[in-house]
């Protein structure tokens, strides 16, 4: 027996066949709907899919730190071969990035999104508003800035404070 398609991926699978695709990131939510205007695609954890719809798209998989199943999940999408794959982490408002444009991170796990892919992120999944998520990521970069800074020049960290500053607007002073 064929696996089946996750909720909202008849569509996907609609416009593949008519030589078409998607025009944004493609959302693979673990955790239920998103209220979202990328195509959001619902698959419940712990049932198997046929995930090459996927092939050459770049897709976000949403979940929390306690999906389960989750490393099978992210192995079975990867193995459709998308274009980008990425796991944003609802409930930490922090992702990682596992392939990108072709290129894959040289650790295991991936690479941690940067400041400014989780600002735009912010709010994805959770309960809490935009703004709330984004101060809660602000607060998390400015702790790893502060554990950090002993390792660089003033200069730099004058350089990177401005930067944090102009990503996260007034979040970044609120953060502790």
């Amino acid at each position: 027996m064929a696996a089946q398609l996750p909720y909202g991926a008849a569509e996907i699978v609609a416009l593949r066949t008519a030589g078409k695709r998607p025009a944004d990131l493609l959302l693979i939510s673990l955790i239920g709907p998103l209220s979202e205007t990328n195509p959001v695609i619902i698959a419940q954890p712990s049932r198997s899919y046929d995930w090459r719809f996927v092939v050459a798209l770049p897709v976000l998989i949403v979940a929390t730190t306690e999906t389960p199943h989750l490393s099978g999940i992210v192995k079975a999408i990867d193995t459709a071969a998308p274009a980008a794959l990425s796991v944003w982490f609802a409930d930490q408002q922090d992702g990682v990035n596992l392939l990108v444009d072709g290129y894959r991170p040289r650790t295991k796990t991936g690479r941690r999104m940067s400041a400014v892919q989780r600002a735009t992120l912010a709010g994805l999944g959770s309960a809490g508003s935009a703004s709330d998520c984004l101060l809660q990521i602000a607060g998390q970069v400015k702790r790893r800035a502060m554990e950090n800074a002993e390792h660089f020049d003033a200069a730099l960290i004058d350089m990177a404070t401005a930067g944090f500053r102009r990503i996260f607007g007034a979040a970044w002073g609120a953060a502790s």
